[in-house]
């Protein structure tokens, strides 16, 4: 899948048809019992937040399409992942909506004849539509043109990540065809009941050695998480970059120097972020957030839903040269990343609060994820049918970094505040990156470091 934000997504034009709750759905959804289920540690996150976020995927169907069939097949879908037939209201209360009552129906939205009008509208649709509160918190639409329609399915961040937007495409373009979807999946619903059980039980003790993980971590971040090093310029609406790396061959090599040096793709990766870093003025050490899935059981594997934790990670490049240099160490540290975030933050969070060991300054948090979109359901397609992962355009006060592998290479996505110091800082910064990286695809040594930037 590719990845873009919705300010540079260029969908072509069309006539629209939406698929939106039936007035009997909406009206089963308003008097909803509250569910005993509380919201994810994720989903409060968000929920407590200051914006929103959407996320949301789009592909092609080829051939005429039948809107009758879509509309079927994206009920269906809906009526299969528990957290789609679930809302939240003011204060975090939960609220389902039974399955079979889930009912979408066709509404005609009008023609929109050039990318810029569709993109302009969509914007405000998955604004409305994907709200934080409600039900439902997504949108789905196709845009129709003569021989073939794309697909357009937005959601709010809390029912859905990453693998779920590939797991969308995949699903919802079997269930168009009439292809039977495999059984067994699990529900986000039960995921967020189990994981409230066991933040029910004995938390870790002070003295587990993954707790003060944790709180060193923090300690090292100045009792906060981390942020990007170097001054933004504060707050603003989101500003993007999106760019390839790496062509498929440079990624396989990249892969293979790094694989042969003892690591994978992710640590060099990373380790390609220190050295950017400390070209720039940051030092030796980097210290960030970077994603895990917590789809620790066969029934999470195709389930859509928030399946996220953060662990924490410091990247030394002290004596490094290069990316493929670093591999090995950062590697092992990726390791103990993972071991401390087996204590989930969830569980400790507050008790770091309380100990005075951990406050929360922002919104956001300096991060880098990647994600290898090859090994998910469906991959081999998303060429041919123009997948893409479409996130929406927010305020931001930190710079966030997504790595993505696919069949057509390796690509880099940034989001920081829109201000000027934020644009030159972090463009320096991903050209910085970008060269190491494709140094070390290529088996060369870096150039002279460039210019220092401002540290925090």
């Amino acid at each position: 899948m590719r990845l873009t934000t919705i300010d540079r997504y260029a969908p072509e034009p069309g006539r629209v048809v939406e698929f939106v709750p039936s007035a009997a759905a909406l009206a089963v959804a308003e008097g909803a019992a509250a569910s005993a289920v509380p919201p994810s540690f994720n989903q409060r996150f968000h929920l407590a937040g200051s914006t929103g976020n959407w996320l949301g995927c789009s592909f092609d169907l080829h051939g005429a399409v039948d809107v009758e069939v879509l509309r079927a097949a994206l009920e269906r879908w809906v009526r299969r992942h528990g957290t789609l037939c679930s809302g939240f209201r003011a204060g975090g209360e939960r609220f389902l909506v039974p399955a079979e009552k889930a009912e979408l129906v066709a509404r005609d939205a009008g023609e929109f004849g050039s990318p810029k009008d569709l993109r302009g509208w969509l914007a405000g649709r998955l604004a409305a539509a994907c709200g934080r509160l409600g039900w439902p918190s997504y949108l789905f639409l196709v845009v129709l043109r003569p021989g073939g329609g794309t697909v357009f399915c937005g959601f709010d961040h809390a029912h859905v990540d990453a693998y779920s937007l590939a797991i969308a495409v995949h699903e919802l373009r079997e269930s168009y065809a009439g292809r039977p979807l495999p059984a067994g999946v699990g529900s986000f619903v039960d995921y967020c009941a189990r994981e409230q059980a066991l933040a029910a039980g004995p938390p870790p003790a002070a003295s587990d050695p993954r707790v003060r993980g944790w709180a060193d971590f923090f300690a090292a971040c100045g009792g906060t998480t981390p942020s990007f090093p170097a001054a933004l310029g504060g707050a603003a609406v989101q500003d993007t970059d999106v760019r390839r790396l790496l062509d498929a061959a440079g990624a396989d090599r990249l892969e293979g120097h790094c694989r042969a040096a003892g690591g994978g793709a992710f640590p060099g990766l990373l380790t390609a972020f220190g050295l950017a870093a400390r070209s720039l003025g940051a030092g030796e050490e980097l210290r960030l957030c970077v994603p895990l899935h917590t789809r620790d059981e066969e029934r999470w594997e195709r389930a859509v839903g928030w399946f996220t934790t953060v662990a924490p990670m410091t990247v030394d490049v002290t004596g490094v040269a290069t990316a493929v240099d670093g591999v090995g160490r950062v590697r092992s540290a990726f390791r103990e990343a993972r071991r401390i975030a087996s204590a989930p933050v969830a569980g400790l969070l507050g008790t770091l609060e309380r100990n005075g060991e951990f406050r929360r300054v922002g919104d956001d948090v300096f991060m880098v994820s990647y994600v290898d979109y090859r090994r998910l359901p469906g991959a081999a397609d998303h060429v041919a049918c123009r997948a893409q992962h479409v996130s929406g355009a927010t305020v931001a006060d930190d710079a966030q970094f997504w790595l993505a592998r696919t069949h057509e290479g390796l690509f880099l996505r940034s989001r920081h505040p829109g201000t000027a110091v934020a644009r030159a800082v972090v463009g320096e910064f991903a050209d910085a990156v970008t060269a190491v990286v494709r140094e070390a695809a290529g088996g060369r040594r870096p150039g002279p470091p460039r210019a220092a930037v401002r540290r925090r």
